[in-house]
């Protein structure tokens, strides 16, 4: 009887170090998992319409040298379309408009700006 005993014990210890162990590689587990960030959300950017100043990259819609339409576009990612010409020298750069912006006229079109001044600005 004091055999049956010591096996039962030893039973009961094995169980309770194999839960235990299994507890813990769960838990690490899902500690490892990846957990979502907001660090990621982009914020829109505020717009004023009329004389207005803003901020963004320099894009083209077509290959440098040939004829195109210069896009703004701001850290959210919209577009505006500048009213301008031969800014090839500034395409990629970060740049600074100053003008008088109009709302876009549909869903599918962007905004459009008549520049006034265009000044290369610090690093988004």
């Amino acid at each position: 009887m004091v055999k049956s005993h010591a096996q039962k014990s030893r039973k009961s210890l094995y169980l309770l170090i194999a839960f235990i162990l299994l507890f813990a590689l769960g838990y690490g587990y899902y500690r490892s998992l990846v957990q979502p960030s907001n660090i990621f959300i982009i914020e829109a950017t505020p717009i004023t319409y009329g004389d207005t100043v803003v901020t963004g990259t320099l894009r083209k819609d077509t290959v440098v040298g040939q004829s195109g339409n210069y896009l703004l576009v701001l850290n959210d990612g919209r577009p505006i379309l500048l009213d301008a010409q031969g800014l090839d020298g500034l395409l990629g750069s970060p740049i600074t408009a100053t003008g008088f912006l109009s709302p876009a006229v549909d869903s599918t079109s962007p905004m459009t700006m008549t520049i006034s001044t265009i000044t290369v600005a610090e690093a988004q």
